[in-house]
């Protein structure tokens, strides 16, 4: 294979690849306080990993390929911000769910004082 086509098939692969990962991260609540520390671990993991291939690929000048990169993040995130595909993402897994909020502490009333 040219040079060409190898760039085209790997810009493909990395489009495809990071469909998946721009979806999680749509998927899961943008409010840090609502993200659960599974959550959170598994989205900066996706992230370093998908930065640290995107910067090589910079260096290297490999320019349709982190293109190709963003492509796919942006396509894969918008597709997770569609409210009906949203909601059917949460009830199948709960693993996508918003962290439950903590009980606030119920609030003392003073004695009335005679």
């Amino acid at each position: 294979m040219d040079a060409a086509t190898m760039s085209i098939v790997l810009s493909v692969v990395l489009a495809v690849v990071c469909v998946p990962c721009g979806l999680y991260l749509g998927l899961i609540p943008m409010r840090a306080d609502q993200v659960t520390d599974k959550q959170a671990k598994v989205s900066q993991l996706v992230s370093f990993v998908i930065a640290a291939v995107f910067i090589g690929l910079l260096i290297a000048g490999r320019d349709m390929e982190t293109w190709s990169i963003v492509i796919g993040l942006v396509i894969g995130f918008a597709i997770g911000k569609i409210p009906p595909l949203h909601a059917w993402a949460l009830a199948k897994w709960p693993f996508l769910e918003p962290k439950k909020p903590a009980a606030a502490p119920k609030r003392v009333k003073k004695a009335k004082r005679k």
